[in-house]
């Protein structure tokens, strides 16, 4: 399938229950101030084939489920309030956050939104994982203007309640019902494509 561009990317907490923490949904969407979207890769969609050997020939394949499906995402300017969020930051009583023995990332679903070469909406969702960020850097200017550099998250999936961990779809029919899926319990509506 084709994907022309990267338009959005949507993220809630889940809590327990699996169900969405309604005040930690995340729309990151190109607005200023607020992060955009630069590229997600998801590896581990297949599994890796098993060839079972009999009669000195392949005899049966093996391949049934997923891999290790993870996915890295590039952001711009991660909204700090997310950050935060999905990677299980705490505040401190002062205003600064912390990371230490105590830090544990919640699960997370996500939904990755772009369109197909006539316009459709094309929506793959991460129905469940835990979310890691890459490392800080800090870099000298140089004799020119400097330019932001995109944060990457990286979420290792897991399965959801019915055992699936991702879906997609093709189509504003489906786009709603994607999203009520990947987001169980969330009713306000996501933005529409």
């Amino acid at each position: 399938m084709i994907k022309v561009g990267f338009k959005r990317g949507t993220f809630a907490v889940l809590d327990a229950a699996g169900q969405v923490v309604p005040d930690k949904v995340f729309v990151i969407e190109g607005k200023p101030g607020k992060g955009g979207m630069v590229e997600a890769s998801i590896s581990g969609i297949s599994p890796d084939s098993i060839k079972v050997y009999a009669s000195n020939t392949a005899y049966f394949v093996s391949a049934k489920g997923t891999g290790d499906v993870k996915a890295d995402i590039d952001i711009l300017d991660i909204p700090q309030e997310m950050q935060e969020a999905v990677l299980g930051r705490k505040k401190h009583a002062d205003g600064f956050t912390l990371i230490g023995e105590d830090t544990d990332p919640p699960y997370v679903a996500g939904i990755l939104e772009s369109e197909d070469a006539n316009g459709q909406p094309v929506l793959y969702s991460l129905l469940r994982g835990k979310f890691s960020a890459g490392d800080e850097r800090f870099k000298t200017n140089e004799d020119k203007p400097g330019e932001p550099e995109s944060e990457k998250l990286s979420m290792d999936c897991t399965a959801n309640d019915d055992g699936q961990t991702i879906a997609y779809g093709i189509g504003s029919e489906l786009a709603s019902k994607l999203r009520a899926y990947a987001f169980p319990g969330y009713t306000p509506e996501v933005p529409a494509p």
